[in-house]
C-alpha cells in the first residue's frame, strides 16, 4: 500500500502536463495562478507540516522542469536571489493552511486542506501591483499593493511587512504562526531529519 506522501507526489506528477500548459499559456491568457491542494491531515496541522508538503511539491515540479533549471536543487534556496522557477517562469509561492487562525494572513477559511498557490511574477505586472516596498499608505492606499495590504488589515488578517526589500523569498513561502518573520522562519526547504 502506498503512503500518503507517495500518493501526493504521484498526484503532483499527474498534474505536470497541465502545469506545463499553464506556464506556456499564462502570459497570453492572463492567467494568475495555479493552485495545488494538499491533504490537511498530513500537511496542515503545523507550519512545519505545511512546509513538508510544500518542499515535496516543489521538489517534484523542480525535478521535472522542462527548462532544466531544477531550482530546488540549488544550494541557495534559503538565500536572497533564489525564487521558484519552472519552464522559464518565475513564481511567487504562497500557502494557506488549517493551522493558521482567522487572524493570520495565511488563514484558509476553515478548509480541511492546505493550498499552495503558484502565481507567475508576470501576473503582478499585468495587474499593475507596482514595485515592492516596505512602506504602505494605510490612510490613502493608492497603489494596488497598498490596497491589498489595507484590505488584509481591515479584514483582521494583516500580514507582516518587512522593513527591507532584501530578504530571501523562500522565508515567506510558509509563514510561522506568529512572532517575528525574520526570526521565526519555517525552514520548509530543509529536509534533514525527514524520515520520508
Amino acid at each position: 500500500m502506498k503512503s500518503l506522501l507517495q500518493n501526493q507526489e504521484e498526484n503532483v506528477r499527474r498534474s505536470l502536463p497541465m502545469f506545463v500548459k499553464f506556464c506556456v499559456a499564462q502570459s497570453h491568457l492572463g492567467l494568475d495562478g495555479f493552485l495545488f491542494e494538499l491533504p490537511g491531515e498530513e500537511f496542515g496541522a503545523t507550519p512545519e507540516d505545511v512546509g513538508n508538503g510544500v518542499r515535496r511539491l516543489l521538489k517534484v515540479l523542480s525535478d521535472a522542469d522542462p527548462a532544466g533549471v531544477h531550482c530546488m536543487d540549488k544550494s541557495y534556496v534559503s538565500k536572497r536571489g533564489w525564487c521558484f522557477e519552472f519552464d522559464g517562469c518565475t513564481f511567487f509561492v504562497t500557502t494557506f493552511a488549517p493551522c493558521y487562525p482567522d487572524t493570520h494572513s495565511r488563514f484558509n477559511f476553515d478548509s480541511e486542506n492546505s493550498f499552495v498557490l503558484l502565481q507567475p511574477e508576470e501576473s503582478f505586472l499585468r495587474h499593475n501591483v507596482g514595485t515592492d516596498t516596505p512602506h504602505t499608505d494605510w490612510e490613502n492606499p493608492r497603489t494596488v499593493r497598498d490596497q491589498i495590504r489595507a484590505a488584509y488589515r481591515r479584514a483582521g488578517r494583516p500580514y507582516s511587512i518587512r522593513d527591507t526589500l532584501f530578504y530571501p523569498p523562500a522565508h515567506d513561502i510558509v509563514k510561522p504562526l506568529g512572532g517575528d518573520p525574520e526570526q521565526d522562519v519555517v525552514a520548509w526547504w530543509d529536509h534533514r531529519g525527514d524520515s520520508n
